[in-house]
């Protein structure tokens, strides 16, 4: 991390410029997964909401909807946990009385084609769908709601807190806590996603730090718009190798002076595009008219960029022809030559000498490493390898060629030879050189 983007400034009081002032580090004391997440995903974002303090509070209605399920969920388990047992007509009319009293124009939807309506509709399927599959709930019993978790952990000497909330801790009959976290997203992650997620893995490690005599954890994810519950647990071996994961990513945010931006679908639903590195300028783009875009330096610049990329283009495609015409020439040379017993071919302002050898093509360690590995590991064996020192199928083959190596060698390149027939080929490599004329060079 860092080197490359050089200090940065940060803003005057009440600025929101993206200009920073070099910092030390990051001075946090307390992670959540989710705010450690943030760093994974993107060190700028991490940097503007957790360091340079800038909250905003920008609402897409993906998140907005998890927030109203979640919301009517947790009130289902607070009833339940007073001994009320409402139906699921009271629990879909809380979600829609908690929808409407915090929907406004500020949620911002990104595809058009759906509206608010559309988006609340799919959050009523998600309750619903979760009320029918565990009602009348007796499957568990619920330890705690919307708890906070956490557990202490040394970085490079530092203690530091590791906590988040949990959507519902809950004792199952087996005596193994249960970890249940809510995902209205639109996809559904495989098996072996979810077995090396590492956010929820994050509760296990607290649940047996808050609860030391803890035999066993699952973690659940309920993929509401699925219907769908996974289940996932982590060895002894896979806690330990998360600890030092976690305990390393927290020692490079301390050391992360640059936080430089990661491009990626994520960019889409960032509250801090307009000052982020990456896309500040195409930012002001989108609003400035066409006399603006004009004027605009950085505009104009990619403009002529894009020109010259494109004529590169067009080049590049034109010489892919002429080498095309160029390879039908030789062959036509190379066989009119050979028709005529020539090894040169003279023309008006120049001429074409041709020659022709034979070598062998061997397997690559790029394009085909299982096969180069194996005749290397052949080849160690003998005592040639002395002689080649590590395979140069150049050296190896044209010492072959000339006789070079000693009987011993001879016979092992044989073998390798039959052995491995289908890899090695013998092919003529031909060339062809243009000699112009001295008189036509003077001209």
């Amino acid at each position: 991390m860092g080197g490359q983007e050089g200090l940065w400034h940060r803003p005057a009081r009440g600025a929101d410029d993206g200009r920073q002032e070099h910092i030390e580090s990051d001075t946090s004391r307390k992670f959540s997964p989710s705010k450690l997440n943030l760093y994974r995903e993107c060190p700028r974002r991490y940097r503007y909401r957790y360091v340079d303090h800038m909250r905003r509070d920008v609402k897409t209605v993906e998140a907005y909807l998890g927030t109203c399920v979640h919301g009517a969920l947790e009130r289902l388990y607070a009833d339940l946990a007073h001994g009320k047992k409402p139906d699921c007509e009271e629990v879909l009319g809380g979600f829609d009385a908690a929808w409407s009293a915090g929907w406004s124009a500020d949620v911002a939807i990104k595809h058009a084609e759906y509206s608010a309506q559309h988006y609340q509709s799919l959050g009523r399927d998600c309750v619903r769908t979760y009320y029918q599959a565990y009602a009348p709930f007796g499957q568990d019993q619920t330890v705690a709601v919307e708890k906070r978790l956490g557990f202490p952990l040394a970085s490079e000497g530092e203690e530091y807190l590791i906590e988040g909330l949990v959507d519902r801790l809950a004792l199952a009959p087996d005596g193994a806590f249960e970890v249940h976290d809510y995902k209205t997203t639109g996809s559904l992650p495989a098996q072996a996603h979810l077995d090396a997620d590492w956010q929820l893995a994050i509760y296990d490690l607290a649940v047996r730090h808050n609860w030391p005599d803890t035999r066993d954890v699952r973690l659940v994810w309920h993929f509401l718009r699925f219907g769908k519950t996974l289940t996932s647990r982590r060895s002894p071996e896979a806690l330990a190798a998360l600890r030092g994961e976690l305990a390393a990513l927290i020692a490079a945010i301390k050391h992360d002076h640059d936080f430089f931006p990661r491009k990626s679908a994520l960019c889409d639903w960032c509250e801090y595009r307009g000052i982020c590195p990456l896309w500040a300028h195409a930012e002001q783009v989108k609003s400035m008219s066409a006399a603006a875009l004009h004027r605009d330096d950085g505009v104009r610049l990619v403009d002529g960029y894009g020109a010259l990329e494109a004529k590169k283009k067009d080049l590049r495609e034109k010489l892919r022809e002429i080498e095309a015409e160029q390879k039908a020439l030789e062959d036509k040379l190379a066989a009119f030559a050979a028709s005529r017993g020539f090894f040169s071919v003279a023309g008006s302002d120049g001429e074409v000498s041709i020659s022709e050898r034979e070598e062998y093509r061997f397997p690559t360690r790029t394009h085909a490493p299982e096969a180069w590995e194996s005749i290397e590991a052949e080849l160690k064996a003998e005592p040639l390898w002395a002689q080649v020192s590590h395979l140069d199928a150049h050296l190896l083959m044209e010492g072959y060629k000339r006789k070079e190596w000693d009987a011993a060698g001879m016979a092992a390149i044989e073998a390798l030879l039959s052995r491995h027939a289908r890899h090695i080929e013998l092919v003529k490599k031909r060339t062809l050189r243009f000699h112009r004329k001295k008189e036509a060079q003077a001209d």
